[in-house]
């Protein structure tokens, strides 16, 4: 009883943020997690690491599970099929995340996270694409206009003039497109559980969706232990924990808000690496990416 009640005070602080705070939140731990997915993949291949990254997010959430834990099939249902289907939604989800997240930690392999993260930032686009088409998601022409101005700045923010497009097509580009789709896809089932039927909460859901993406990937891929010293499993706990933050609190911002405005706000990370590295590496700011950082964040107040 004390832990649900510990765990209820948590939730009533998070529902009481504006939605598109905590996306921004989520940003800021995305932020964190990419720099330490290339950190990992200097060493290690995408495969090697996939199914053994979910997995100790999975077992980390595990020993907290008992506070946070609810899987309920809609309420309104009645019938054999309908209780199936949150099943199948979860599934699906961890289905579609299982590709996006090779093909994301595959962009990290051969790419620095400046390159890579400003490509891997485009997910919105297909998120309020799909949605548009499976649920109805839809926002305001002021949002939609602001979340693509967003996606523009943010783009030319972060790209790198030293970086031929030979070598972005075959080593970035690719993978990182995919890996939008289909990220942009996943957040549309994920919407209608959390939502429109509210069968899950948002660290439920992430926390099936780690068990399964583990389980997945440890079948469908050929993966190795042997180069993953003590030390990458280290950074691998540290950067769960960094992700699964991230994760719960886009899951709570895509419940409460549009889908595409949650996944949007929660991918500006490269303004927050930029703002990162000037108050704790002391980098000095070029005026280009000064006014694209505050760009970014004057259109946040607008989508």
């Amino acid at each position: 009883m004390f832990g649900r009640n510990w765990y209820s005070k948590i939730m009533n602080i998070l529902t009481s943020f504006d939605p598109r705070v905590l996306a921004l939140l989520s940003a800021v731990f995305a932020a964190f997690a990419n720099i330490m997915a290339r950190t990992l993949l200097k060493d290690l291949k995408s495969k090697d690491i996939l199914g053994i990254n979910f997995l100790i997010m999975a077992a980390t959430m595990t020993l907290v599970s008992p506070y946070f834990y609810t899987f309920q099939p809609n309420a309104l249902s009645t019938n054999a099929a309908s209780f199936v289907k949150p099943h199948f939604f979860v599934i699906l989800i961890a289905a579609i995340d299982t590709a996006a997240n090779y093909f994301y930690f595959k962009t990290f392999e051969k790419t620095e996270s400046s390159v890579a993260t400003p490509i891997l930032s485009l997910a919105p686009v297909f998120t309020f694409f799909f949605g548009w088409l499976f649920i109805n998601d839809t926002v305001s022409l002021q949002s939609l206009l602001a979340a693509i101005a967003m996606l523009i700045t943010i783009i030319y923010f972060s790209l790198d003039k030293n970086v031929s497009f030979k070598d972005l097509k075959s080593q970035t580009l690719t993978p990182a497109l995919i890996s939008c789709v289909l990220f942009g896809l996943s957040a549309i089932p994920a919407k209608y559980l959390l939502d429109d039927l509210g069968t899950v909460n948002a660290p439920t859901l992430y926390f099936l969706r780690a068990a399964l993406i583990g389980c997945f990937s440890i079948l469908f891929f050929k993966s190795s232990l042997k180069n993953i010293t003590k030390y990458h499993y280290k950074v691998i706990f540290l950067r769960g924990l960094l992700v699964i933050t991230q994760w719960v609190f886009l899951y709570q911002a895509i419940k409460s808000t549009s889908a595409g405005v949650a996944v949007t706000l929660g991918n500006v990370t490269p303004i927050f690496v930029f703002i990162f590295s000037i108050f704790l590496l002391k980098e000095k700011p070029t005026p280009k990416k000064a006014c694209a950082a505050i760009l970014v964040v004057l259109l946040s107040f607008y989508i």
